[in-house]
């Protein structure tokens, strides 16, 4: 018998099997991502999109793209592992991950896609990572750390069991692909529970607002019955078609600020504490007064007004007003969520664009002339 002949199918029999052990494992793994954007991301945003939220989709669409690569890899490294105890903590490592990509999604992706939108750049971070949101997505990982436990004991199980169902030429079956899907029970767990911890609290705040608005647009709704009464005043501009903007939440998380913006021209900020929303103030009306008299006298001239004008912007303001000419119009160049760009046009073909952000305090802290 030719000893040769023998040996070559074994070692060809292992290459082959640990190629597809080490792709089965990036599957494997992209598989769990997947499943966590569809139990974590996919319900906020359909709850979202019903509650008119500007960038509803952003969430699910950065966590799809950056979640799925990122626990393929890990996926592939840990099938590598001829130790199985190395295994499992890359398996650990990937729930972590995911629940820590979770969390900085709601704050530190939402701040990225804004900035790219940003008609004027900045370094500036629109939605902090505060400490609550910390503290709540370190809770969250240490969930993910368990999933991750599970995704690895499977893991060690159902690879194998993925070749063992191969085809005859060591690709994937139907029943390879099914088995790899027995990582989903454990991102099934993962998502609802992080979902509560991360996404929950500016969701509950948007959807409340909305929930507000629509009570306020019934004709059938009595505002005074229900505590509503100041919202008569904006009745008639509530129109069904708006969009609701997050403009930011404080450290606690306790308290959220919410704009709602009409295509009867009418923009509102509703703020939004401890589950309860609150009546809607007229932002428009207010940005477009402190707009004007920025452009006119160079700084703000109202008596106990909640804006700041940094100094920067107000010397600038101060040397460029006397040569604009008149003041012809005022309107929202754009709403980013957290900062709101307003632009003043003037008889002289000249305009100038002005950043407003935050809630209770507003600050002007760029005012520009628009090219």
């Amino acid at each position: 018998m030719n000893v040769a002949v023998l040996k070559t199918p074994l070692i060809e029999d292992h290459t082959v099997h640990q190629r597809f052990i080490s792709k089965a494992g990036v599957l494997y793994g992209a598989v769990a991502a997947i499943g966590f954007v569809l139990f974590f991301w996919l319900p906020d945003a359909i709850m979202l999109q019903q509650a008119h939220l500007q960038w509803w989709w952003a969430k699910l669409a950065i966590g799809l793209v950056v979640t799925v690569p990122v626990s393929a890899v890990i996926g592939g490294l840990a099938a590598s592992m001829r130790w199985s105890g190395l295994n499992m903590l890359l398996w650990i490592v990937d729930g972590v991950v995911l629940a820590w990509i979770g969390g900085h999604v709601q704050f530190d992706g939402l701040s990225w896609l804004a900035r790219l939108t940003d008609p004027y750049p900045t370094d500036r971070v629109m939605y902090p990572f505060t400490p609550s949101a910390a503290a709540f997505t370190g809770i969250s990982m240490v969930i993910g750390a368990g999933a991750g436990l599970f995704l690895g004991l499977i893991a060690l199980i159902m690879l194998e069991r993925a070749w063992d169902s191969s085809t005859k030429k060591s690709g994937f079956s139907v029943k390879s692909m099914v088995m790899l899907c027995s990582c989903l029970p454990a991102v099934l767990l993962l998502g609802p529970l992080a979902d509560f911890q991360i996404n929950s609290t500016a969701r509950s705040a948007l959807i409340g607002i909305s929930q507000l608005i629509e009570a306020a647009r019934d004709p059938n709704t009595s505002l005074a019955g229900v505590g509503l009464a100041p919202m008569r005043a904006y009745r008639d501009r509530l129109s069904p078609n708006y969009t609701l903007f997050w403009n930011g939440i404080t450290n606690d998380l306790a308290r959220s600020s919410i704009d709602a913006q009409f295509d009867t021209g009418l923009l509102l900020r509703c703020p939004f504490a401890f589950n309860t929303a609150s009546t809607c103030a007229d932002l428009g009306k207010e940005l477009t007064d402190w707009m004007t008299q920025l452009t006119t006298v160079g700084h703000i001239t109202c008596q106990d007004c909640q804006v700041r004008v940094q100094r920067d912007t107000r010397r600038w303001l101060n040397v460029i007003v006397p040569t604009l000419g008149q003041l012809q119009s005022v309107k929202v160049l754009k709403h980013q969520g957290g900062w709101i760009y307003m632009r003043a046009g003037f008889d002289s073909g000249r305009k100038v664009d002005c950043r407003f952000s935050g809630d209770s305090r507003i600050v002007v802290d760029l005012c520009v002339e628009a090219k």
